[in-house]
């Protein structure tokens, strides 16, 4: 397969892609840095495990840049993490990109020799201490939980949720899932209220104060507003 990007070795030995190179080749319209921040904090990705920072100017991937005179911050990724990116771009750069990094995974599983037994060794050791710190965090939960049923409880009720706020909470987590803005998810919402109960909200007069929410809910319209929105604002999480 012909190479798209460049694959090397990164500290660990392991084979890793630059960030940079993959923004380049997805031809992502956003900046670079915008773009890297936001996937690493949305996708969870954890330095150290999915990706490294490369030193200014030191890492195997930095550039000079020819206008501004100083090295341009890259990120090493690991072939999972690059796969990972590629395919949330749900292009066809992407689905390329993605293609060729599990060739290429292929093809190096292929040549890799088998491990030193040292490396065994410590690998095994590694997987000891990783339990141990897991009974350690499992045995601490334990007794956390152990010494929250100790904690006297209260008597008093909480109160219940009201539908508007249910309603609120569903247009909150839609708009966030699916990057759009509140006001063309209200509006969404309001045209569905009509064309199902021909009930045109914008008909009533509000005060100055007022949202269109709060005509809602003065109204009585609320409930049927909440079908509407735990009927159709739904989403998959990515």
């Amino acid at each position: 397969m012909k190479e798209l990007i460049a694959i090397t070795t990164g500290g660990q030995g392991s084979p890793v892609v630059s960030a940079r190179e993959l923004h380049e080749f997805l031809g992502v319209k956003s900046r670079f840095a915008d773009w890297i921040k936001v996937r690493v904090v949305k996708y969870k990705f954890l330095e150290g495990t999915d990706y490294e920072i490369l030193n200014e100017g030191k890492g195997t991937f930095s550039k000079i840049s020819e206008k501004l005179g100083r090295p341009e911050l890259d990120y090493a990724l690991t072939l999972d993490t690059a796969k990972q990116l590629a395919m949330v771009e749900r292009t066809e750069k992407g689905r390329q990109a993605r293609l060729y990094f599990i060739d290429c995974e292929k093809r190096l599983n292929k040549l890799a020799p088998a491990l030193p037994n040292q490396l065994l060794v410590d690998h095994a050791q590694r997987i000891a201490d990783l339990e141990q710190q897991l009974k350690q965090m499992i045995d601490s939960q334990q007794q956390a939980a152990r010494s929250l049923l100790d904690i006297p409880r209260s008597s008093e009720t909480l109160p219940e949720e009201t539908t508007r706020i249910k309603v609120q909470r569903l247009v909150n987590a839609y708009c966030r899932a699916k990057s759009v803005g509140q006001q063309e998810v209200w509006r969404k919402v309001y045209d569905r209220l009509y064309y199902l109960y021909k009930i045109n909200i914008r008909a009533h007069k509000r005060s100055e104060r007022e949202s269109w929410l709060d005509v809602v809910d003065r109204k009585g319209y609320m409930d049927k507003v909440y079908a509407i929105a735990s009927a159709e604002l739904t989403y998959e999480e990515e």
